[in-house]
């Protein structure tokens, strides 16, 4: 913590996440939020420095949800790791699993449902504060989009919610979002 190559590895991590959190995509300001290591480092020590078992992870507000939650026995005595279960964030399969709900839940969206479940669970993805942010997001969404959206207003949202920002950055709830604008 704190040296030369912990910041180095903080930083390239928020980079290639666009500023999100890896596992429920909240945005992740540069002060806030830690180094994951997905599989938990008591696990495989040999895993500690790996970089591919790495990722920026939010603190989930009160330990409810993702990394300090998923590691919690305390707060999650339901989940533990499951290297069978578990599906990395940046595995381009992981995201295909998972449905968003204009009610703010997140859903399996495929035949696996038991890894999506597995994920959900371990990580606290449907707690509710989490769902409330998420459908507040929908709802403000949904609002601006309005009975009949004007094509121009749609690409516009398109435009600023689903594509990087001047530093490089996403906005929150990125597939949320994608699911709303791009049905």
């Amino acid at each position: 913590m704190g040296t030369p190559c912990h910041v180095t590895v903080d930083a390239d991590l928020r980079r290639e996440q666009q500023g999100l959190c890896c596992y429920c995509e909240s945005e992740v300001a540069d002060n806030e939020g830690h180094i994951e290591h997905m599989e938990p480092r008591g696990r495989d020590q040999s895993r500690i420095y790996d970089y591919t078992n790495m990722a920026i992870s939010c603190d989930g507000g009160t330990v409810e949800h993702c990394g300090r939650y998923k590691d919690d026995s305390k707060k999650n005595p339901r989940h533990s790791w499951d290297a069978a279960l578990f599906s990395a964030p940046h595995n381009p399969v992981t995201a295909s699993l998972f449905s968003y709900l204009l009610t703010g839940r997140i859903v399996p969206a495929t035949a696996d449902s038991a890894t999506a479940n597995y994920l959900i669970g371990y990580l606290g993805l449907d707690c509710p504060r989490l769902n409330e942010r998420r459908k507040q997001h929908a709802r403000d969404l949904i609002d601006t989009l309005g009975d009949q959206p004007d094509p121009g207003l749609v690409d516009w949202l398109r435009q600023d919610y689903l594509q990087t920002d001047q530093n490089g950055r996403l906005k929150q709830y990125h597939s949320l979002s994608k699911a709303i604008l791009e049905p």
